[in-house]
């Protein structure tokens, strides 16, 4: 899998171990090291930049029709309460968000969904050999050369407690709260033939709470149905992405003004092919600095073009391969 297993920084816990002896080092910055970060990060721009590996794993050459059945009946066990299983059905939505979402970057694939809760079924009736009956039935009654099915989930919260320095500079008993995710998927081909099998446990930070001997505050799994549908869409997306070209996206920096910020324009508006020759010809300058700066940006637009020439011949052969 090439995600971690803390899922989107964005709604990660920020700034936890902040405290005040921190906070008085940041002020205590020298002002010219203030200065000069403000004026560096004047001068550049921050462009953003992708690069395109091939597929980890090959499906066969002729599966490009996928269905979807959740298998696992979480109506069924004592251990999860009634009011919980609104959070399992997001589960299961979620997981489905996430099948879609990368199964359709091919624009030749379908995405069915047959069941989101398909009863009569357990983790151990699915491992007999008669299960390979139901996997054709239903491939057959979709038409579908691939099925991906979700043999279990587990939905839980846990939490680490700890000491907190509060406002007053006393200490304060803290809960960190985490919602946790383990998902269980298999696919099939049409023939019923286990293609692979892929566990996901993802994991994020959901709140804090004070508390009182460590018995004061708890989380409803049900209220969290945003968290969990993102956590299950993401264990989907890497256990499926696999068999997908996968795109890193990550940021370049270049050097402005002067004749450098016009030609930054070129390469920010997504045409860094003509921003080469201009750059090439400022790389010659009797300015040092103006030189150097212009050798950088060029390796910049250079490495854009390589990317955009990589990324078009992976999906080339990906989509090639499966005509």
């Amino acid at each position: 899998m090439r995600q971690d297993q803390v899922i989107r920084d964005s709604i990660a816990k920020e700034g936890q171990d902040t405290n005040r002896s921190a906070s008085m080092k940041r002020i205590s910055l020298p002002l010219a090291l203030i200065i000069m970060a403000a004026m560096a990060s004047s001068c550049s721009t921050i462009v953003q930049m992708q690069r395109t590996s091939p597929p980890e794993a090959l499906l066969p050459a002729d599966s490009n029709r996928f269905i979807f059945v959740n298998f696992y009946d979480y109506q069924v066990p004592e251990s999860i309460k009634d009011r919980h299983e609104e959070g399992y059905a997001e589960a299961v939505k979620g997981y489905c968000i996430g099948l879609s979402g990368m199964i359709q970057e091919d624009p030749r694939a379908v995405f069915m969904v047959a069941d989101t809760l398909k009863k009569g079924f357990t983790v151990m009736s699915m491992q007999y050999p008669e299960f390979s009956d139901t996997v054709r039935a239903i491939c057959d009654k979709y038409s579908a050369n691939l099925m991906v099915a979700l043999d279990s989930i587990r939905l839980w919260v846990d939490w680490d407690m700890y000491l907190a320095e509060d406002e007053e500079g006393g200490n304060t008993l803290t809960k960190d709260f985490y919602l946790y995710s383990n998902t269980y998927m298999t696919l099939y081909t049409a023939e019923g033939e286990v293609l692979d099998r892929c566990a996901g446990e993802k994991r994020v930070y959901v709140k804090s709470r004070s508390t009182i001997f460590g018995m004061f505050g708890n989380l409803n799994i049900s209220n969290q149905k945003g968290m969990i549908r993102l956590l299950t869409e993401t264990a989907a997306r890497d256990c499926i992405g696999k068999y997908y070209p996968f795109t890193e996206r990550y940021t370049g920096r270049l050097y402005s003004g002067g004749q450098l910020t016009k030609l930054n324009l070129l390469i920010l508006g997504g045409n860094p092919e003509e921003a080469i020759g201009p750059l090439t010809e400022l790389t010659r300058s009797s300015s040092a600095s103006l030189a150097s700066k212009a050798e950088h940006n060029l390796a910049i637009a250079n490495e854009i073009i390589e990317n955009k020439r990589i990324a078009e011949e992976v999906w080339r052969r990906f989509e090639g391969r499966k005509e």
